[in-house]
């Protein structure tokens, strides 16, 4: 997981500065401007605090995505994300509790991008906002995750690249059959869960299944 994070938030700044043709081909020696650089620098940061947040609260990707900036608290005795009845699988709505370091990550996040946000409307000559408006997802969850995560994962050691039939595919299952895709950070949430010794009934509450079972025979591995 360390690994993943930290090729999550440096690969789209490698990527850019990758040299695709001529001598120099493969080298990181793209000459970027400085606003470029720090666009992506941020698209990676927030893209290694998406899966963090995925693995450390057992969300869905749609579900994560449905989340805007009002609902969230960061400041209370327990910090949580809100997850509204109408973006959630069981349609029931759910508070989703948040490890102090994932609390701290999102609120610096959240405090960056309002200062941005304000220089944009200092410079615009608009009125500065005091807060982001509460509608604002609280990440750009892409669509194309699969995708993306598929080639963090290949950047960050955990998965290959071959070629099959003429085609690229990307390798990324183990010896054991188990592939790693985004849904694998909700059972990576489920077996640490296990791991801790959490109690089957807490831990089926924490990811909000509606049968036992399902939390312990298909999210927990007991290996």
């Amino acid at each position: 997981l360390a690994r993943l994070l930290d090729a999550a938030q440096r690969r789209p700044l490698a990527d850019a500065m990758t040299v695709r043709r001529g001598k120099a081909k493969g080298k990181p020696l793209a000459n970027l401007s400085p606003e470029t650089r720090e666009d992506l620098l941020r698209i990676g940061r927030e893209r290694a605090l998406i899966y963090k947040t995925l693995v450390l609260t057992g969300l869905r990707k749609g579900e994560l995505a449905s989340i805007t900036v009002g609902p969230v608290d960061l400041g209370g005795r327990v910090p949580h994300l809100l997850l509204p009845a109408r973006d959630e699988k069981n349609r029931r709505g759910s508070e989703i509790p948040l490890r102090a370091d994932l609390a701290a990550d999102i609120r610096s996040w959240l405090a960056d991008r309002l200062t941005r946000a304000q220089q944009a409307s200092r410079d615009a000559e608009d009125p500065i906002g005091a807060a982001l408006a509460s509608d604002e997802p609280l990440f750009d969850v892409p669509d194309g995750l699969i995708r993306i995560f598929d080639r963090d994962l290949v950047f960050a050691g955990l998965a290959r690249v071959e070629k099959r039939g003429g085609k690229e595919v990307v390798v990324k299952t183990d010896d054991r059959g188990r592939t790693i895709d985004v849904h694998a950070l909700r059972h990576t949430f489920g077996t640490h869960l296990s791991k801790a010794g959490v109690p089957l009934r807490t831990a089926q509450a924490a990811m909000r299944h509606s049968d036992p079972s399902l939390t312990a025979n298909v999210y927990t591995d007991p290996k």
